[in-house]
């Protein structure tokens, strides 16, 4: 039975005070997402991951009772007062008569504190090695002729004599193109301030804006890192490379699936799951540009050029093209080469005729982000091998220097950013993100972002966490819990699991102790096991290709991840090779950086291709000894400690 068309169902979200109607084929956890309120689901709704935790204050008795998937993340206490699954929740079909008779709201659902994003750490920054400046926009301030009955020439022909006359070094007025919308414009346009007009000029040859007056000042272009989870955007001055303005957000894709398989698989399994995804992507980057612009004081029409990274999938949804074949062997984007598109055709704010260059791809799961990493870190003209590692919601190495380059991924960066982990979430306020543990009474000490009450632990604190342990001997070098330990306060033993106290829950600001389980352990094993295998992995590959050794020399870590981290304490549980931490170098949002450098050097984006060229690609999983160095790379830090020579600690960490 449906609800009637002239009543509805009525659900009032709190604290947020937000009212929507809810329909009976619709569970919860997507009234939430078409409502425009983006929870910490790790797992897109489909009930694997028990983040999206919330409380039913009123209309319990009218939802389907609890789900087997519910029972697995929920204690009896918790169903007890009112706590379910929003993916899990839909309308009762036998109750949906009695709602009708019910005053709305029928439902007020509390959204706890921990569920929603806010106050998130995002990086913005990173090391910039310079570029030369040589930019792809340039405008020009003309004095045009006037019309005569002896000399009438059109206004667009005096307009392109006029912008000769200015750069002087082109050989005539044929090499320029001028866009349809703009030749509309130039008749009005030149006689506003009498004949004094600006015109905005792409790559020397095509005219893609006009103005009256002098508007040369205001000159822009934006790059753009869409991330897995994070949008970061810098507005820079294309006369003289400056920096204007940055923003960034969520990237609110996340609602749908924490990583790029989720996002495929949302696609894959809607009608409209691709135009829903594109939409509210580019949604975000709309809300980035009008937030540089407002901070730059300039109009988001004076922004004449974007340059786009971000991995191969949010590529491919940013472009409306599907990426659901990226998702089956043999895993293979629609496209690889770089594009330019009219920024009009893509619905981005910005000037109308303005030109987006989407920067290439390496393979299916390498995207234009590693090329923005690779070009930035000019790893490519290091003498020295070198990983550059680029950690997120998914992994991407690259291995070499100006000889060759090798690449590949692993999916390793969700469970450091907080997926499968109990208490796991992403570097927000209030997540745990450094740890201390004293080796003699086990008391433990953090810090979390923004100093708030601890709401769970972010990938830093993860490797903290679990180094910290390893010096305890609260765990073995195979990541089993010291069982000699189990009658200590700061353990809680349960049916399935055995957790560890980080924070107790009077310190917490959820009423619930901050915990690390085996299980927790496990997934950061494989997380970590998954990197550096994936390196050694690269390097044999490489040995066949050369016929001869190679060793990595020097690291650059790139990306939130590898900003924040305790890079000795990614080296002691083996996430990284073992050299001297003088030779890691942590290079920020690199990927971003690239990005710039697109922007501000049209050359670059020729780089990027001989950079494509050049780049082998390592399909990490299908490689002979993936197993066993998957396996080996399980121990802390590896099960041949020969590999990690300065740790003289674990001579007494127990191997089990």
């Amino acid at each position: 039975m449906m609800v009637s068309k002239d009543r509805k169902v009525v659900v009032d979200f709190e604290p947020l005070s937000r009212r929507s109607y809810i329909l009976p084929n619709k569970n919860f956890y997507e009234l939430l997402i078409h409502s425009g309120i983006y929870i910490r689901s790790l797992c897109g709704g489909k009930g694997s991951c028990g983040k999206c935790r919330v409380l039913f204050q009123k209309g319990l008795e009218f939802i389907n009772p609890i789900t087997k998937i519910e029972l697995e993340f929920l204690s009896k206490s918790d169903i007890e007062e009112g706590w379910r699954l929003a993916c899990q929740c839909r309308l009762n079909n036998n109750s949906i008569i009695h709602l009708e008779e019910q005053e709305p709201p029928q439902f007020r659902i509390f959204l706890p504190e921990e569920l929603l994003f806010e106050d998130f750490k995002i990086l913005t920054s990173g090391r910039d090695r310079g570029v030369k400046f040589k930019p792809n926009i340039k405008k020009f301030h003309l004095y045009v002729e006037k019309p005569s009955l002896k000399k009438p020439l059109s206004d667009l022909e005096r307009v392109i004599a006029s912008l000769n006359k200015e750069i002087g070094k082109l050989e005539n007025h044929k090499r320029f193109e001028t866009d349809y919308e703009v030749f509309k414009k130039i008749p009005d346009v030149i006689r506003e301030k009498d004949h004094e007009i600006t015109v905005t000029v792409l790559n020397n040859k095509r005219i893609i804006d006009c103005e009256s007056g002098n508007t040369v000042d205001a000159n822009f272009g934006i790059a753009i890192d869409i991330g897995t989870t994070t949008i970061v955007g810098y507005l820079i001055n294309l006369n003289d490379a400056k920096t204007y303005a940055i923003a960034s957000c969520l990237n609110p894709q996340t609602a749908f699936g924490e990583d790029v398989v989720s996002r495929i698989t949302y696609i894959s399994s809607n009608k409209n799951g691709l135009q829903q995804l594109n939409s509210i992507v580019i949604e975000a980057l709309n809300d980035i540009i009008k937030k540089v612009c407002e901070k730059a004081r300039i109009q988001a029409s004076q922004i004449y050029e974007a340059t786009i990274v971000g991995n191969s999938v949010m590529h491919h949804i940013f472009l409306n093209i599907t990426p659901k074949f990226i998702g089956l062997s043999p895993y293979v984007p629609a496209l690889q080469h770089s594009i330019n598109v009219n920024a009009n055709n893509l619905n981005l704010n910005m000037s109308k005729q303005g030109n987006v260059f989407v920067l290439p791809l390496i393979a299916g799961y390498v995207g234009a982000d590693t090329i923005g990493v690779m070009l930035s870190s000019g790893i490519g003209k290091e003498d020295e091998i070198t990983l550059a590692l680029d950690v997120g919601t998914n992994g991407e190495l690259v291995i070499g220097n100006k000889e060759f380059l090798a690449t590949g991924s692993c999916a390793a960066g969700s469970a450091l950013e907080g997926a499968h982990i109990a208490h796991g979430m992403r570097a927000a306020a209030g997540a745990i993100d450094s740890v201390k543990i004293d080796p003699k009474t086990l008391d433990v000490s953090y810090t979390t972002i923004k100093s708030k009450p601890p709401m769970g632990i972010c990938g830093s604190g993860l490797i903290d966490s679990v180094a910290e342990m390893l010096k305890a001997k609260i765990i073995s070098r195979s990541g089993h819990i010291n069982k000699e330990l189990f009658d200590q306060e700061r353990f809680i033993r349960n049916e399935n699991n055995l957790e560890f106290i980080l924070a107790n829950d009077t310190e917490t600001s959820i009423d619930r102790p901050i915990t690390i389980s085996q299980k927790d352990i496990r997934e950061i094993q494989m997380a970590k096991g998954a990197f550096f295998s994936g390196a050694r992995l690269i390097l044999q590959y490489l040995k066949r290709m050369y016929n001869s050794e190679a060793s990595i020399s020097q690291i650059f870590l790139a990306g939130a991840f590898g900003n924040y981290i305790n890079k000795e304490n990614a080296k002691f549980i083996g996430m990284i090779p073992d050299i001297p931490n003088e030779k890691i170098f942590q290079i920020g949002n690199a990927a971003g950086i690239g990005a710039q450098h697109a922007l501000l050097n049209i050359d670059l984006r020729e780089k990027a291709h001989e950079l494509l060229k050049k780049t082998h690609y390592v399909e990490i999983a299908i490689e002979a000894n993936f197993q066993k160095e998957f396996a080996q790379a399980m121990y802390f830090p590896h099960m041949n400690l020969d590999l990690f020579p300065s740790l003289n600690e674990y001579k007494h960490i127990p191997k089990r």
